[in-house]
């Protein structure tokens, strides 16, 4: 598996592997992806403050539509879950690794560490933030560019074997839990 430069990303944008992105986004050997509008902030609820990942339970959080102007500013701590603007429709023979934007790092926004993109994957991405900062919160809004995908060809997988026959989150153009 080799990662894929600003020519071959190119060729796979033009063939449909991602939706909704911003040419001017194409960087060496990455495409930067942008933050969608809606998020799901973690909330307190008392009756559920253990989840049993074996039940597939939910987190308690509440679903937040994004101002173009406000955004949303992530308190010190605080939890939520994304989605990108981009839609990927990901070939057999493509993976992708998300890495938050060395900027989103450098003013303390993480990235848990969920980011690989299997091949045959449709949808948007959800992606997990955290602010990891301990005196100062972050404004996040609709179309900061947050990340960017890393993109890796190899031999294609066998269709029964592919994300989009076996794979638990696909399709969706949004930001979901746990299913």
């Amino acid at each position: 598996m080799t990662y894929l430069n600003h020519h071959e990303i190119e060729a796979i944008l033009d063939a449909g592997a991602v939706i909704n992105y911003d040419p001017r986004c194409i960087n060496t050997a990455s495409l930067d992806v942008r933050l969608g509008s809606k998020v799901l902030v973690e909330s307190v609820h008392p009756d559920e403050w253990i989840i049993d990942y074996r039940r597939r339970d939910k987190m308690a959080m509440c679903e937040k539509i994004l101002d173009p102007t406000e955004g949303l500013v992530l308190l010190p701590g605080q939890f939520i879950l994304a989605h990108t603007v981009e839609i990927c429709a990901f070939p057999d023979n493509l993976a992708a690794l998300f890495r938050i934007k060395s900027s989103m790092g450098r003013i303390a926004l993480e990235h848990l560490d969920a980011g690989w993109v299997d091949p045959g994957f449709h949808g948007a991405l959800t992606l997990e933030f955290k602010n990891m900062s301990l005196n100062h919160g972050i404004r996040l809004r609709p179309g900061d560019p947050i990340g960017q995908l890393v993109f890796l060809s190899g031999h294609p997988v066998a269709p029964d074997k592919s994300y989009r026959k076996l794979g638990r989150y696909g399709g969706s153009n949004s930001v979901e839990q746990i299913r």
